[in-house]
C-alpha cells in the first residue's frame, strides 16, 4: 500500500472532496462478456466501497458502473482513489473481463438535500472525471492545493496536465493527474472539449421510428456531396433529436469536429457569428467580424456545424453561404420549420412518426413508433401503464388524431396519471373539435400541435394558466427565483410550476449544477401569444426586465475580478434573458434603464470577447436614446459605445462616440462622466492620428479621475499614458506608469489588464538581458490568461516566452514557439498591436539570425503544426526552470 497522504488543511465549512468514477468502455465489456459482466461489476463495486469506507468516505450514489462519493478532505479522497486503483489492478479478473476505471476528484462547497448532493462544484467534479482515461486519476487545482507539499512522501508525483475546457463550464480548468508506483502512468491526452472535437450532448436522445431517416441523413453527410442540408418539419416533430444523433455519427468522418449551434436565444442575425464562436470555443477577435473569426479558424478543415431552430432567422441564411465560400470543407446541417432557400441547399423533410392504420393487428400496433413513444411518456406518469386489449385501441386512435407528432403525444400522455386512455381519447375528441373550429393555421400539422397545446391549456386552473403564460417571457431557460419575481406574492408559484411540469408544459434541466426550468419552442410560441392577449403582458415584461437588470447590476462589478467565475458563469447562462430585458428596456419612454444595462454589461462583453453582441446592443441603445432625447442616458451609452468600438479595433468610430459623450457630460457638469469619457476619447484620439490632443486629454482626465476617486478610470489612463511612452521608446517612464496601474489593479482585484502589463514588463526585462525576471513576468501573465480565459493575453505571454528561450540561447525552442504564435495569429486573421508586434519581431529577428534562415524555417514550421496545448506545456516548463 502507498503511504498515506498528509493533509495540509481540513476542508472548511461545507466544503468536501468529491470522487466520481466510472468504467471506460463498459458497453464493450457487456457485449464481449455478457455472462461475466454482472459478477465483475459487483466485485468492482465492492473494491471501490472498501476503499471509500477506509478513508471516511460516504458513498452517495451508484448508478450502473458509476460511483459518486464524498470525503471530509482532499487527502482522504486522493488516498481512497489510489487504493481503489491498486486493488482493481491487483484483482484477478475472470477471462479478461477487466474494468479500467477513470477517476476524478475535486473539492468544493455542496448542498445536501436528504440523500442528494447538488451544486456547481458537484457538476465540476463529474466533468473532471469524464475526461480521464481508464486507470487514470485526474484531480482539480483545488485538490492539488489542499494536499501537503511533497504530497504522498516521495512516492507519488502530481503531473500538470495544463488548462482544459470541460463541457458546460465557462472557464478552462487546471487539471493534474497522479503518477503512482504500480499503476499505469502513460495515457493519451485527456478528452477535453478540444480533444473531443464536439460540444454535442453526451446523453443522446432515443429515437423511435427514425431508422430510415437517420440512415439516409448519415449517408448524405458521409458523402459530402450536399454541404448545406436543412431538416424541415412541423414544430415538435423531432428535428433536433435527429440532427444530434446524426451529428454524433458524423464525428467519424468530420476530422475537425461536429459543433451544435443553438439559435433559439437570439433574434438578431448579426449575433449568429458570436453563437458559432461560443459553440466552437473561440473568442471574437478585435478588428474583424465574428464570422471572419470563425472562417479563419475553420479554414479548410472538415467540420460539421449544426444550426438548431433557424426558422426565426431565415433572412440570415446568406451567412451560411459566406461560411461555405470561405470554408469549402465545412458542412452545415440546420433544423427549421421552412427551407432556407439557398441555391445549393438540400431539404430533408422530417415527417411525423407513422401511426397505426385502422384495423391493424395487435402485434403491428405494438411495433408502431407512435404507440411506443406514447407508452414511454405514459409510463413517466404511471409506471404500471401497459398496452393491452383495453388500451391499445384508444392509444392507436389518439396517435392518429395527433398525427404522430412526438410533442403532441407527450402532452397527451402527461394526463394518463389522472385519466384512463379511453377518457383521454373522449376528451381529446370533444375539445379538439371545438378548438379546431376556431383554428386557421394553413399547415394541418402545425394546427394539430397548437390544438393539443390549447387542450392542455384548457385543463389548467387560472393560477396555473397565469404562470404558464408568464413563463413564456423567458428565453433560454430560467430558475424558480425568476418566475417567482413575476408575481411578487400574488400566487403560490411553486405549486403551479410543479403542476406545469407534471403536464409537460415545462421541463426540468440542470445547468452549472443548479436546477433550471425551460419550455419547448412550440409551447413557448403558444404561451407568448396568449400572454400578449391576457392583459398582463406589460406587467410581466416589466418584472422580467427588473429581475434581470438587478442581476446584471449586482454581478457586473465582479466580471474582471479574481473571484469573477460565479458572476460571469451566471451572466453567461442568463444571456438569453438579458437580451429579452434589453429589448424591452429599449421600448420604454426613458433610455435611463437601457443605459444602465449597457454600462454594466460593457466590460463583460469586452473581457469575454463578445464584440458582436456589444456593438449590436450599444448601437440599438444609442438609437433609443436619440429617440427619447435625454442627454445623460445618451452620454452614458456613447461612452460605453466608444470603449466597445475601441476595444474591438475601431478607433475612428470610438473617437466620434467618445468626443460626443465628453461634450455632453461637460455641458451637464458631470465630473465622473467627464473623467471617464475624457479618458476613452483621449485614447481613441491618440490612436487615430491625433496623439498630442489625445495625450493631453488623457492627462487632464487622469487628474480629474484621481480627484474624484475613480480608481478604474485612473488605471485606464495610467495604462494609456504608459503605452504612449512605450511607443516613444521611454521604457523607464512606461514601467513607472505600469507599476502604478498594477498597484491599483491589485486594490480593485482586476485581472483583465494584469496579464497585458506583466507581459510588457517581461519584454522590458528581456531588453535589459534579465531573462530570469522576464520569465517570472511572462509566466504570471500566461497563468492569468489561462486561468481567466483571456486568449490574447495567452498569445502575448507565449510570444514573450519565446524571447526568454532566446535569451537562454535555446534557439530551436524559441523558433518552435515563434512558429506556433505566427500560425495561431494567421488562423485568427489578426496581428499584435504595433508596440507588441515590434517587441515580438525583435525576438524573431534575433532567433532567425542565430539559427540561420533554413533551420529557422524548418523548426518554426514544425512549431506551427504542433498542438497549441503542447506549446503551452512547453512554455510552462520554460518559465518554471
Amino acid at each position: 500500500m502507498v503511504p498515506p497522504v498528509e493533509s495540509q488543511t481540513q476542508s472548511p465549512g461545507n466544503s468536501v472532496c468529491m470522487l466520481f468514477t466510472d468504467i471506460e468502455g463498459s458497453t464493450n465489456l457487456v457485449d464481449s462478456y455478457p455472462d461475466l459482466y454482472d459478477e465483475m461489476l459487483l466485485r468492482h463495486n465492492e473494491l471501490l466501497r472498501n476503499a471509500i469506507q477506509s478513508y471516511g468516505g460516504e458513498e452517495i450514489n451508484v448508478v450502473g458502473d458509476s460511483v459518486f462519493a464524498l470525503f471530509p478532505g482532499s487527502a482522504q479522497g486522493v488516498q481512497a482513489a489510489i487504493d481503489a486503483q491498486l486493488a482493481l489492478k491487483k484483482e484477478e479478473w475472470a477471462q479478461g473481463c477487466k474494468p479500467l476505471v477513470r477517476m476524478g476528484l475535486h473539492s468544493g462547497t455542496v448542498r445536501r438535500h436528504d440523500v442528494t448532493v447538488t451544486g456547481i462544484e458537484v457538476h465540476r467534479a463529474a466533468r473532471i472525471a469524464s475526461v480521464a482515461h481508464g486507470g487514470q486519476i485526474v484531480i482539480s487545482n483545488v485538490v492539488r492545493d489542499e494536499l501537503a507539499e511533497g504530497l504522498i512522501g516521495a512516492t507519488v508525483e502530481v503531473r500538470d496536465l495544463g488548462f482544459h475546457r470541460l463541457k458546460d463550464l465557462r472557464y478552462p480548468e487546471a487539471l493534474f493527474d497522479l503518477v503512482v508506483p504500480g499503476l499505469p502512468s502513460e495515457f493519451a491526452p485527456i478528452s477535453s472539449i478540444g480533444a473531443n472535437r464536439t460540444n454535442l450532448p453526451s446523453d443522446l436522445p432515443v429515437l423511435y421510428g427514425r431508422g430510415l431517416e437517420l440512415a439516409r441523413l448519415n449517408q448524405i453527410l458521409a458523402d459530402k456531396q450536399s454541404r448545406i442540408v436543412t431538416l424541415t418539419g412541423a414544430g415538435g416533430v423531432g428535428k433536433t433529436s435527429l440532427a444530434i444523433r446524426a451529428g454524433r455519427s458524423a464525428l467519424s468522418f468530420f476530422s475537425r469536429g461536429v459543433f451544435f449551434v443553438q439559435l433559439r436565444e437570439i433574434d438578431n442575425p448579426d449575433l449568429i457569428g458570436s453563437e458559432i464562436c461560443k459553440a466552437i470555443g473561440l473568442q471574437e477577435v478585435p478588428g474583424i467580424s465574428a464570422i471572419e473569426t470563425v472562417c479563419n479558424s475553420l479554414g479548410g478543415a472538415e467540420v460539421l456545424l449544426i444550426f438548431d431552430t433557424f426558422e426565426h432567422l431565415v433572412e440570415a441564411a446568406p451567412v451560411i453561404n459566406a461560411i461555405r465560400k470561405t470554408c469549402p470543407a465545412t458542412t452545415v446541417l440546420s433544423t427549421s420549420r421552412e427551407p432556407l432557400k439557398l441555391r445549393s441547399e438540400t431539404e430533408f423533410v422530417v415527417p411525423p412518426l407513422s401511426v397505426p392504420d385502422e384495423g391493424e393487428g395487435f402485434d403491428r400496433i405494438l411495433e408502431n413508433p407512435s404507440v411506443q413513444l406514447f407508452e414511454k411518456f405514459a409510463r413517466r406518469e404511471r409506471p404500471d401503464f401497459s398496452l393491452g386489449d383495453d388500451t391499445l385501441g384508444p392509444v392507436s386512435r389518439i396517435c392518429r388524431r395527433l398525427d404522430g407528432l412526438p410533442l403532441a403525444l407527450e402532452l397527451a400522455a402527461s394526463h394518463v396519471g389522472l385519466l384512463s386512455v379511453a377518457e383521454l381519447e373522449d376528451r381529446l375528441q370533444y375539445s379538439m373539435q371545438d378548438l379546431r373550429s376556431k383554428a386557421r393555421d394553413s399547415d394541418p400539422r402545425h394546427r394539430t400541435l397548437r390544438l393539443m397545446i390549447g387542450w392542455s391549456d384548457h385543463l389548467l386552473t387560472e393560477s396555473q394558466r397565469r404562470v404558464f403564460y408568464a413563463s413564456a417571457v423567458f428565453n433560454g431557460g430560467f430558475d424558480l427565483r425568476a418566475v417567482v419575481s413575476l408575481f411578487e406574492d400574488e400566487i403560490d408559484v411553486v405549486d403551479q410550476v410543479e403542476a406545469l411540469l407534471d403536464k409537460s408544459l415545462l421541463f426540468r434541466t440542470t445547468a452549472l449544477g443548479h436546477p433550471r426550468l425551460n419550455m419547448l419552442d412550440t409551447v413557448r410560441d403558444y404561451a407568448l401569444d396568449k400572454l400578449r392577449g391576457s392583459g398582463e403582458y406589460e406587467t410581466i415584461r416589466d418584472r422580467q426586465a427588473d429581475h434581470f437588470t438587478e442581476l446584471v447590476l449586482s454581478a457586473a462589478p465582479n466580471v474582471m475580478r479574481f473571484n469573477q467565475r460565479d458572476s460571469v458563469e451566471h451572466l453567461m447562462q442568463e444571456s438569453g434573458n438579458i437580451r429579452v430585458a434589453l429589448e424591452w428596456r429599449m421600448r420604454q419612454s426613458s433610455a435611463l434603464q437601457s443605459a444602465k444595462l449597457i454600462e454594466a454589461l460593457t466590460w463583460l462583453w469586452i473581457s469575454r470577447g463578445q464584440f458582436s453582441e456589444a456593438r449590436t446592443w450599444s448601437d440599438k441603445a444609442l438609437q433609443h436614446a436619440r429617440t427619447t432625447g435625454e442627454p445623460e442616458p445618451r452620454a452614458r451609452i456613447l461612452n460605453s459605445a466608444a470603449l466597445i468600438r475601441y476595444m474591438s479595433g475601431e478607433p475612428e468610430t470610438a473617437r466620434e462616440s467618445g468626443v460626443e459623450s465628453h461634450r455632453i457630460y461637460s455641458e451637464l457638469g458631470n465630473k465622473a462622466g467627464i473623467a471617464s469619457a475624457g479618458i476613452i476619447a483621449g485614447i481613441a484620439k491618440a490612436t487615430s492620428g491625433d496623439p498630442d490632443a489625445g495625450g493631453a486629454l488623457i492627462v487632464e482626465s487622469l487628474e480629474l479621475a484621481k480627484l474624484i476617486g475613480d480608481d478604474h478610470g485612473t488605471v485606464l489612463a495610467l495604462i494609456a499614458i504608459g503605452e504612449g511612452t512605450r511607443a516613444e521608446g521611454d521604457e523607464a517612464a512606461a514601467e513607472a506608469y505600469y507599476l502604478d496601474a498594477l498597484k491599483l489593479l491589485d486594490k480593485l482585484g482586476d485581472t483583465y489588464w494584469h496579464g497585458h502589463l506583466l507581459q510588457n514588463l517581461a519584454h522590458f526585462r528581456l531588453h535589459s538581458s534579465d531573462w530570469r525576471n522576464a520569465a517570472a513576468f511572462a509566466g504570471r501573465a500566461l497563468a492569468i490568461g489561462e486561468r481567466y480565459d483571456y486568449p490574447m493575453v495567452v498569445n502575448l505571454a507565449v510570444a514573450a516566452i519565446s524571447g526568454v528561450l532566446a535569451a537562454k540561447e535555446d534557439w530551436d525552442g524559441a523558433a518552435e514557439i515563434i512558429g506556433a504564435v505566427n500560425g495561431r495569429l494567421a488562423r485568427l486573421g489578426v496581428r499584435f498591436e504595433p508596440t507588441d508586434d515590434a517587441d515580438f519581431q525583435r525576438i524573431v529577428s534575433a532567433v532567425r539570425k542565430a539559427s540561420g534562415n533554413k533551420r529557422f524555417a524548418r523548426v518554426s514550421g514544425k512549431g506551427a503544426k504542433r498542438q497549441w496545448e503542447q506549446i503551452l506545456s512547453s512554455c510552462r516548463a520554460a518559465v518554471a526552470s
